[in-house]
């Protein structure tokens, strides 16, 4: 009986000396929609592209329609109503900034906003071994970011197959193939710590249909005939060098447990097998897109290898991307932290240069 008065007691003392304290909470109506927004890819030979946007408070993110991941990769022709990957960007890019890039700490470069493509362009080409800084200036915030463009790696192909038989022809993810692969096989040189590398491997091709329509051409009326030109970036491999445990899903045809991204020490004087499905429209595709031959250039069946060296923010966010793209849907998932590298804003400002090489069908 004594316990009990005791813990009767206590539990009066806990209740009478408890104190309410109201809590300060800056949610999202204190927040200020003026962080700017920088993504660009420094390749070295082509003309630096910057995209520049404003980040916004999470009820007030534009509401954009939803594009998957099939639409924006299997096939595309020349018609811009295909798909439109450029939705969010219209409605968030900044058109109005001052962004000029600097390089090697000694030439700079203004950049002209262009509107067809909402991005900054200018002449200068990177290079490799160029130390490249961005500074995007709007209103009173200033963003900055930047990179260095790695040396060219080298890849070589030793030997390839063409097989008449497709084991991936079901995969999910996977529409418009043909029933044959092209099996590859690569070897890296050159590689070491503190590299980083992604490889890409596409089948593509240009495919026609002649019709029984007509149309005027050169004084004569001919027959009609519509091109398409189809892409597969999809490949696959038992190579443990494509290994990354955290992808435990699959992602829009690529496989579980495989990613394209890998470091320098992985790669390090590997030879390894890659197979490419051929990439194929059907004759009824080719019509419906009613593109004229012509528009689109003529490509025999062939696969580009092409292996890149990366700085290593943009391994870094590639990497955390490939795992944010399957934990989208998991709420009991871990939060994935995506990387910036940008001073005073967000995004990735990465780099790279590559070594392209092409293997027809038909050799």
């Amino acid at each position: 009986m004594r316990i009990i008065y005791h813990i009767i007691l206590l539990a009066l003392a806990l209740i009478l000396g408890a104190c309410e304290r109201t809590l300060d909470f800056n949610g999202p109506e204190n927040e200020k929609d003026t962080d700017l927004i920088i993504n660009a890819t420094a390749v070295a030979g082509s003309p630096l592209t910057v995209y520049l946007s404003r980040a916004y408070q999470i009820d007030k993110v534009p509401s954009v329609r939803y594009y998957d991941y099939e639409h924006a990769v299997l096939f595309r022709d020349d018609l811009a109503t295909d798909y439109l990957t450029d939705d969010y960007l219209r409605k968030t890019v900044v058109r109005d900034a001052k962004v000029t890039v600097e390089v090697n700490g000694a030439g700079s470069y203004p950049l002209y906003y262009n509107d067809l493509d909402f991005s900054y362009e200018c002449q200068y080409a990177p290079q490799e071994g160029d130390r490249i800084r961005i500074v995007a200036l709007s209103g009173e915030k200033e963003a900055i970011a930047e990179t260095v463009v790695p040396a060219k790696p080298h890849i070589e192909i030793t030997d390839y197959k063409i097989l008449a038989e497709n084991p991936y022809q079901d995969m999910e993810g996977l529409i418009n193939q043909s029933d044959t692969i092209m099996r590859l096989t690569c070897r890296i040189s050159g590689t070491g710590e503190n590299q980083y590398y992604r490889l890409r491997v596409r089948s593509e091709g240009t495919y026609y249909q002649e019709t029984n329509m007509q149309h005027w051409e050169d004084g004569q009326w001919v027959r009609t005939v519509y091109s398409a030109y189809v892409l597969q970036d999809i490949y696959f491999s038992n190579d443990g060098l494509f290994t990354d445990n955290r992808l435990t899903q699959g992602f829009g045809g690529w496989p579980a447990y495989f990613s394209d991204v890998f470091d320098g020490i992985s790669a390090a004087g590997r030879t390894f097998t890659v197979d490419s499905p051929k990439a194929y429209v059907s004759p009824d595709a080719i019509d419906r897109n009613k593109a004229l031959r012509g528009k689109i250039p003529e490509i025999a069946p062939r696969v580009m290898v092409e292996l890149q060296a990366i700085s290593p923010d943009l391994y870094k966010f590639l990497k955390a991307m490939q795992l944010y793209r399957i934990s989208g849907d998991d709420r009991d998932a871990e939060p994935v932290l995506i990387p910036s590298n940008v001073q005073n804003g967000w995004g990735i400002f990465g780099a790279l240069s590559y070594d392209r090489h092409f293997v027809e069908y038909g050799e």
